[in-house]
């Protein structure tokens, strides 16, 4: 009897038993623990203990959990992997988490497309954001952000390809989610690769929604170039280099991604990034404040995130992060300088000036502060002192081109001609297309106190590039250069606010404008 009962026992224990069993499915591939010697601390303890775990599940040293947790702890791995760009192994591990759990595979594919995308597998990262997109439909997700980023990607990938319309198509459904100006920008480079006529429209609705954006700019160049429009092309070349912020998708998934990475100099770096590339202040504010919690003495850190304040026009919060700046660093030009251009904000130009003269005497080889303080020099009516700062600047840095064309227009306003012609000869070899430049040239070579140094011809030449409204005015310089005053006063009479018709009027000669009045 006993004899029997232990063989039922046996076979129960083979077989009943085994009923449970969880095992994991042919195709899941194996990881492996990824080279971490460049990473932080932090980074490196995280990611052990994240592919740790998977491999003691692998190798049969750690319990199998249910294949939907194990899906989510693939997942996860793969997005902590992915963060620190460890591409191979974040690969495998979204591969293997569409594998355990299909039915939630929407953010394992769309991820698992853009790592293809950083390993130049287009074709394959295609397959996967399509796949992204039928999940996302057949969910019924409501996140608009993230089927906008889905077709961008889409249309970024097939035009990667040179599948232009299979790109146009992803970028005309990306705008119909929402009209953003980096759908637009899609459409538009679709267009300049074989009609750069029809690249116009749409890179200028991008810029519309988003001005002085560089990228487009620089699009606008290249498709001006193609077109044979020079004059148009260093018109963008020039706004292209001025600066400006780069164009911005929303994306909650691969922003979820990048917030896995929590170290300080992680989050400097991403508060850099949304503060000097897209312009995106909430974004750099939230991550500069996390890394203050954790390095709360750390200047750089309060610097900038009292210029992302100050961006917003929280001025009192941009104020005290600048005074903690100093009350660690008292010498902080950058600080010193920003505090004074809250002071100007406030109008009060007296602190604003002490402020930037302290900031100069901090760092006097600091070319950006120094024009800074030029500019509040001029607004208080010093232009011959605002001069000092500039020559000072040209002499370092000759071709600093808003140093010299604010040079040219003090050295005009002081009424120095013949120093100022100079300068615009120099300035104008260097940038020919300029308008601002040709602007004061005009004024400059037409209305110089003594005739001798007027020289109506070369004025007449730098008229020709002006467009309106400064074209009208300049026409009046020249017509008050040449004495023809009456005429002069019909020119100014165009305007809806003018500046030198009681001038005119009276046969004297023109004041200076300031370009950026118009």
């Amino acid at each position: 009897m006993r004899l029997i009962l232990f063989f039922i026992l046996l076979i129960a224990s083979l077989t009943g038993c085994s009923q449970g069993t969880i095992e994991i499915p042919a195709g899941v591939r194996p990881i492996t623990q990824p080279e971490l010697s460049k990473l932080d601390s932090e980074a490196q303890g995280k990611i052990k203990f994240a592919c740790t775990s998977l491999i003691q599940i692998q190798s049969g040293t750690q319990e199998l959990p249910e294949l939907r947790k194990l899906a989510a702890q693939y997942g996860q791995a793969g997005m902590l992997l992915h963060a620190y760009a460890i591409i191979d192994q974040s690969t495998i591990c979204y591969q293997n988490a569409i594998l355990l759990d299909p039915a939630e595979g929407l953010r394992w594919h769309y991820l698992l497309a853009h790592t293809l995308r950083e390993a130049n597998q287009m074709s394959e990262a295609i397959e996967h954001f399509n796949e992204a997109e039928q999940t996302y439909t057949k969910l019924g997700n409501q996140q608009p952000a993230l089927l906008q980023a889905i077709y961008y990607y889409l249309g970024d990938t097939h035009l990667s390809l040179q599948q232009l319309d299979q790109a146009e198509s992803a970028f005309r459904k990306a705008l119909e989610v929402d009209e953003s100006a980096i759908a637009h920008w899609g459409i538009g480079k679709v267009k300049l690769a074989n009609s750069p006529a029809d690249a116009i429209a749409p890179f200028q609705s991008a810029l519309k929604l988003a001005p002085g954006t560089r990228t487009v700019h620089y699009s606008l160049m290249m498709a001006y170039n193609k077109l044979g429009n020079r004059r148009q092309a260093q018109f963008h070349q020039q706004e292209f280099h001025k600066g400006g912020f780069e164009l911005f998708l929303s994306d909650p998934i691969l922003d979820s991604v990048e917030d896995l990475k929590t170290t300080t100099a992680a989050l400097r770096s991403r508060g850099d990034t949304a503060l000097f590339t897209y312009g995106d202040f909430p974004t750099a504010i939230r991550h500069y404040t996390s890394a203050l919690e954790k390095s709360p003495k750390d200047t750089s850190l309060h610097l900038n995130l009292g210029l992302a304040k100050l961006r917003m026009n929280r001025l009192e919060e941009a104020s005290e992060h600048f005074h903690d700046t100093l009350d660690i660093n008292p010498k902080s030009s950058r600080a010193l300088t920003n505090l004074g251009l809250i002071a100007a904000a406030r109008n009060d130009l007296a602190q604003a000036l002490s402020l930037l003269q302290n900031a100069v005497a901090a760092e006097p080889s600091n070319h950006e502060i120094r024009q800074q303080l030029a500019r509040f020099l001029v607004s208080d009516g010093q232009s011959a002192e605002a001069i000092q700062h500039l020559q000072k600047i040209i002499e370092r840095s000759p071709a600093n081109q808003p140093a010299l064309t604010m040079l040219i227009f003090c050295l005009l306003a002081n009424d120095q001609f013949a120093e100022s012609q100079v300068h615009l000869e120099t300035a104008l070899a260097i940038f020919p297309a300029d308008q601002e430049l040709a602007f004061y040239g005009v004024f400059g070579f037409a209305t110089a106190k003594e005739e001798t140094h007027r020289d109506i011809a070369r004025a007449k030449q730098l008229f020709t590039q002006l467009d309106r409204p400064q074209r009208t005015v300049a026409e009046g310089f020249l017509f008050a250069g040449q004495g023809l005053f009456e005429e002069a006063v019909k020119i100014e009479s165009q305007l809806d606010e003018s500046e030198n018709l009681q001038r005119y009027q009276k046969q004297q000669l023109p004041v200076l404008i300031h370009y950026s009045e118009f």
